[in-house]
């Protein structure tokens, strides 16, 4: 019986342990829960500036873009962090003013939004298969049809304002 309780006591101190040692690499080196990552978190939180955060509402993601339910709507292809600041205010001002037509943005330095990114552009897609993003682009779609396609940057400004 001793035997038995000893082997019982040794396979169940080595399960918790593998648990234990899956659960600190997993904190550690995956989520950041334990470490610098907690910390570099949370000083992006803390230190993001409020027109930057206001950029984050009506985010969607690429393979959405066909599928709003309004009618006609405009979607900005942008670059996360390498926003100009001119071009971050329109943004912001467009958000701010009451358009008809609302605006929808798209951040390609998302992993997720990562596929429309091309050295070519297609501004005769139909579908989100078939878009080709190069650079900071501002798509008007009306019906599900694109019925402009802007791409430079000065051009975008003039567009949002």
């Amino acid at each position: 019986m001793s035997k038995e309780i000893k082997s019982l006591i040794t396979i169940t101190l080595t399960v918790i342990l593998v648990i234990a040692i899956v659960y600190l690499t997993t904190a550690i080196f995956m989520t950041g829960e334990i470490g610098n990552g907690k910390k570099t978190t949370k000083d992006k939180t803390t230190t993001t500036s409020p027109s930057i955060s206001k950029m984050y509402d009506n985010m969607i993601i690429a393979s959405k873009t066909f599928d709003q339910n309004k009618e006609e709507y405009k979607v900005i292809f942008f670059y996360g962090k390498d926003i100009s600041e001119e071009l971050n205010g329109a943004i912001n001002s467009y958000d701010s003013s009451s358009k008809e037509i609302k605006l929808y943005k798209v951040n390609l330095s998302d992993v997720i939004n990562k596929f429309v990114i091309s050295k070519e552009q297609n501004s005769k897609a139909t579908s989100y298969k078939q878009l080709k993003i190069n650079g900071v682009t501002l798509i008007t779609i009306k019906n599900k049809v694109i019925t402009s396609y802007v791409t430079d940057e000065k051009n975008i400004i003039n567009e949002l304002k």
